[in-house]
Formats: C-alpha cells, sequence, structure tokens
C-alpha cells in the first residue's frame, strides 16, 4: 500500500494558507471572547425586571417608584427603586454592571445612619448601602420620564410632577420644602406597550463618563436625559443633555457594550441597542 507523502514545498503552502487564515480570524476569536462578558449584564437585568414584576404583583399591580422621602425630603428614611426591589433578590450582585464595577450609587441625606435604612438590610447604623460608609455598585437607571416643555399631549405641562410618561405616575409635592418627597410608580395595567416600553437601562447619569459616583438613580427628563433627540410626537431638542465630544447625543445612557446599551423592557425582556427611539421611552403605543 503506497502512502502519499508530502513534499517541502506543498507543506510549507499549507503553513502559509493556515497561518493566512488564522490571522484574519484572530479578530473574530477576540470578539468571542470580548462578547460572553455582557451576557452577564442582561443576566442581571433581568433579575432586577423580575423583581418589579413580583413587587407589582404585592402591590396592586403598582410598579416600584424611583425615590421617597416618607418624612420629607432629605429626611430618614431615603427609599429608592433598589431599595423597594431589593427585599425580592437579597443580593447586591444583579445591580453592577460587570463591565463599569466601578459605577456607584452615593447618597448619606436620609440613609447614613438611618435606622429603617439600616434595619432593611440588617446592618449596624453606619454601614447602610448607598452612602460614602458602604457605596452601591449600580450599573442600570430607572427610566422616569418626567415631561420636557414640548410634550403636553398627555398631561398638563403646566402640572409638570403630574407629566411623567415612562414607569413612573407621579410624584407628591411637599411646598414647604419646594420638591417633590415620593415618586410613585406606574400601574402595569397603565403601560400601553410593555414590550417596547423601557424599565431599566445601563446607565451614568453624568455627561463625563469617566465620573463613577452618583447620587442619580434615573434616567429623568424625556427626552432630555435619553439618547434621542426627539420626543414621540416629533418635537426637537437639539443640544439637550449630554453629548460625546463627537457630538453624538447620549444622554444618561452608558453604551459600554460594544458601542450600545442593554435596555430592559417592561414584559421582562432585554435587549441590546445601538439607539433607543423616542417612543421606547413612554408607556404609550404611539
Amino acid at each position: 500500500m503506497r502512502h502519499q507523502s508530502w513534499s517541502l514545498r506543498e507543506l510549507a503552502g499549507a503553513l502559509t494558507v493556515i497561518a493566512a487564515v488564522t490571522v484574519l480570524l484572530l479578530p473574530a476569536f477576540g470578539q468571542l471572547l470580548v462578547r460572553p462578558r455582557p451576557l452577564y449584564c442582561p443576566t442581571n437585568m433581568m433579575q432586577l425586571l423580575r423583581a418589579f414584576e413580583m413587587y407589582a404583583y404585592d402591590y396592586d399591580s403598582v410598579l416600584p417608584g424611583s425615590y421617597a422621602y416618607p418624612n420629607t425630603w432629605g429626611q430618614c428614611p431615603m427609599w429608592t427603586w433598589m431599595d423597594l426591589t431589593y427585599p425580592y433578590i437579597r443580593n447586591f450582585l444583579p445591580y453592577a454592571c460587570p463591565n463599569a464595577p466601578q459605577l456607584s450609587f452615593v447618597r448619606d441625606g436620609g440613609r447614613l445612619h438611618c435606622p429603617p435604612i439600616a434595619s432593611l438590610y440588617g446592618v449596624p447604623l453606619g454601614r447602610e448601602p448607598g452612602t460614602t460608609a458602604r457605596p452601591w455598585r449600580l450599573g442600570y437607571l430607572y427610566n422616569e420620564g418626567l415631561n420636557d416643555s414640548k410634550y403636553c399631549e398627555r398631561c398638563d405641562c403646566a402640572v409638570g410632577l403630574d407629566c411623567y410618561h415612562g414607569v413612573l405616575a407621579y410624584s407628591h409635592f411637599d411646598g414647604s420644602v419646594d420638591d417633590a418627597t415620593m415618586d410613585v410608580g406606574v400601574s402595569v395595567l397603565a403601560v400601553e406597550d410593555p414590550a417596547n416600553t423601557i424599565a431599566l437601562s445601563d446607565g451614568n447619569p453624568n455627561c463625563d463618563k469617566t465620573v463613577v459616583t452618583t447620587n442619580m438613580v434615573t434616567v429623568f427628563r424625556y427626552p432630555r436625559d435619553t439618547d434621542a433627540e426627539y420626543d414621540a410626537k416629533g418635537n426637537y431638542y437639539p443640544g439637550s443633555g449630554c453629548y460625546t465630544t463627537t457630538g453624538e447625543k447620549i444622554g444618561r445612557l452608558d453604551k459600554r457594550h460594544e458601542g450600545g446599551a442593554n435596555v430592559g423592557f417592561v414584559d421582562g425582556h432585554v435587549q441590546w441597542l445601538r439607539q433607543t427611539t423616542p417612543n421606547q421611552w413612554t408607556r404609550y403605543l404611539d
């Protein structure tokens, strides 16, 4: 039986082809190594959305609000949407994005040395999460959607604290401190398109995305703090909100996953988006 042998010239040619193909595929292999990391982020966000769902189940279909000062603004306790959802998760890890572990929420007013906060987490006074003593790693923001001036078809623009378009319904206002003291989540039944309404997004509320500590936990104004320059009715808001040095509107989103952001919708699914659309930030069909 004859065995076919390779000449040195043929072997060298084959090795050259293999080397060339390897060089061409190396970038793709590199992407395969990078891409799995963002999968942790959607998994975390899905856990948070599940907590939203369980909260709504316990509270007559109402989603958690974003902030609350039940004893007036600035006073203990100061609750956030994270505090309201934590009892359903009992784990801090899902609130942090693995691709941005340095981002943290810190707010001492109403939280530090606050017995109700300490009691919720079973920690000593002075060790409450979300304070300078214990920063809360937070990579995601809640979609409030406070009305910008031109989008009044759905509410009375003169009453701004009742004019939210995201997953927040309204704010209680305290005239003595001239500020809101409690934000109330919207009923799930009032979300006309749950599969296309953002509840949470990858975020960093600082225009300078190198800043890693914040006392804000929301995408606040619509559309200023989104990455859209238009509202759902086509009104244009040029120059409002955060832009990159190249002129791209980013708002409070942090497009840290290969140039895009993970966003979580009211129906519980998570999607990677390079660019959101104006109507995804509202709870309306239009």
